[in-house]
């Protein structure tokens, strides 16, 4: 726990604390800006958070960078410890007398804390466990009807996954998520091949084409076989592996040497094209246009020609290229024939019988090839399909009994903040969003204690070892509420902070409770920092 905070710009330098409810009271009079919240935001400080860096700029421009010097006690052990405004991302580990040992960073000093409450919980940080439920003003998580936001923008979706991971239910969700994950990814990498044409784009109705392509292609290779079976060829030899993918290269071979045939024909006219005699044309503009410059139309259709000569001469080049790339796949084409004509070693059937084989066995491979591709992209979609189904089962009703623990807890806890039987908040989870509200009363103060209420519940069911609760959840409440919470805060063993001030308008119990849980009194003459530069004065 929270042992004690040393601060020498403190008008009280050192702050002590002890289990269960440690309270900051404010005057008779309801003083504003007189530390309250700061001393608040300061614990949550020394808890790891950075909010205090954020939300109270102003003390740093007034009192300049400050460190705060801190202990906490676990079990016989007193860990000294020391942060501070200007270097905020570190911590540092202190002796007894709070000279420096050792700094790290403020990560693993969080780290440290969520081991020393012997917090087992994984997937969640310390900060994550903690910073929802300090509820100071300046936080975003003051919402009444969102308790489970952090932060404004936070998605109600990750809101829900930390009270999963509070309540140590996400390891069986975890599996169901890497699982998605795999699969997702292997769907992303086999669309991308499609995208990028590495492998064909087959839809259902292509699917179904190719079966039947493949259904009368097959017809027409066993007709085949039978013929040569009477040649007494060995159809398995035909139909190796090895002869496969020698058809298959051939095939592409046969491709290559149409695409760059049909470059060279394209090359051949273009250097066959004939210069264009431009004089009939010129006359007759000249008819239109007599005082046009024919002399000049002449010399830029010569400066023309004389590029036509330059592209000619490139041309030529690339015709001789491309007849000899076409020569080389020519000669590719007949060493791969030779090779499966070797591998074939046939000798009694004619040869146009086993290149039928060859023809018909490669088409429906490729066929074959084509469908796989669709029905893997179909098998992952159903499994994909299948295990956010199966998440959404398993989440449902863990939320579900999480929600029933935290709505039990909670109307144990309303009938003590409110004996006359008033309805007690409800917390209900619908997928990736959740209610959190009283039925039929829309109250301000009834939603605050609602809130209250709600982070009770949790520190009563889940390893949350501290809540802090400020002055705005505190002072809509009626008075009565406030005094059954209060007697709530006090019976606790884990650490509660507050706020609170006008403690006389409380009954007189109350107000000796508050007392003797004091770790700070303040008031407008008493303020928290020894500089008060919110008054004129």
């Amino acid at each position: 726990m929270l042992r004690q905070i040393i601060c020498d710009k403190f008008r009280e330098p050192i702050l002590t604390f002890k289990a269960g409810l440690n309270a900051v009271i404010g005057d008779e009079v309801a003083s504003n800006s007189i530390g309250k919240s700061s001393i608040l935001m300061i614990i949550d400080f020394v808890f790891g958070g950075d909010s205090y860096i954020k939300a109270n700029k102003d003390a740093v421009e007034n009192l300049g960078h400050h460190e705060f010097k801190f202990s906490f006690v676990f079990g016989e052990e007193e860990l000294f410890f020391s942060r501070g405004t200007k270097d905020y991302k570190y911590t540092t580990i202190c002796d007894g007398n709070y000279n420096p040992v050792k700094t790290i960073k403020t990560d693993e000093y969080t780290a440290m804390l969520k081991e020393k409450y012997q917090i087992t919980l994984k997937d969640i940080s310390f900060r994550n466990i903690v910073g929802r439920y300090t509820r100071v003003y300046g936080k975003e998580n003051l919402n009444e009807k969102k308790p489970l936001q952090y932060f404004d923008k936070e998605p109600k979706k990750e809101s829900i996954l930390a009270l999963i991971k509070l309540f140590d239910k996400y390891q069986s969700i975890k599996e169901y998520e890497l699982q998605i994950d795999k699969l997702t990814e292997e769907k992303n990498v086999l669309m991308k091949a499609i995208k990028n044409e590495f492998i064909p784009k087959v839809t259902k109705a292509i699917f179904n084409q190719n079966e039947k392509k493949i259904a009368e292609l097959t017809a027409q290779l066993e007709k085949v076989k039978k013929d040569i079976i009477g040649v007494s060829v060995d159809i398995d030899a035909l139909l190796t592996k090895d002869i496969l993918e020698l058809k298959s290269e051939k095939s592409q071979l046969v491709r290559q040497y149409n695409i760059y045939e049909n470059r060279l024909k394209r090359t051949k006219h273009n250097i066959n094209q004939e210069k264009l005699n431009i004089d009939p044309e010129l006359a007759r503009l000249a008819e239109f246009f007599p005082s046009i410059n024919l002399e000049k139309i002449k010399e830029i259709d010569g400066f023309h020609n004389s590029l036509t000569g330059i592209l000619k001469e490139e041309l030529k080049k690339s015709e001789l290229e491309l007849t000899k790339q076409i020569k080389c796949i020519l000669s590719d084409i007949e060493k791969v024939d030779r090779k499966i004509e070797e591998k074939l070693n046939i000798k009694n059937a004619p040869k146009y019988t086993y290149e039928k084989v060859i023809d018909l066995s490669a088409q429906i491979q490729q066929l074959n090839d084509e469908n796989s591709f669709y029905t893997k992209r179909k098998s992952l979609e159903d499994a994909l399909a299948s295990a956010k189904s199966d998440l959404a089962e398993i989440r449902s009703s863990i939320v579900a009994d999480i929600c029933s623990q935290i709505n039990n807890r909670m109307n144990e806890i309303n009938k003590l903040i409110y004996p006359d039987n008033r309805r007690a908040p409800t917390l209900s989870i619908d997928g990736e969003n959740y209610i959190f509200a009283t039925f039929g009363d829309t109250g301000t103060g009834t939603a605050y204690a609602n809130l209250i209420t709600f982070d009770l519940a949790l520190l009563d069911l889940t390893c949350l070892p501290i809540v802090i609760h400020d002055l705005p959840l505190l002072k809509n409440i009626q008075n009565e509420a406030i005094e059954n919470i209060i007697k709530i805060y006090v019976a606790h063993k884990k650490q509660i902070f507050i706020a609170i001030d006008k403690i006389h308008t409380y009954n007189e119990e109350t107000a000796e409770t508050l007392e003797k849980n004091k770790f700070l009194s303040l008031s407008k003459d008493k303020t928290l920092f020894v500089l008060n530069w919110k008054s004129d004065s």
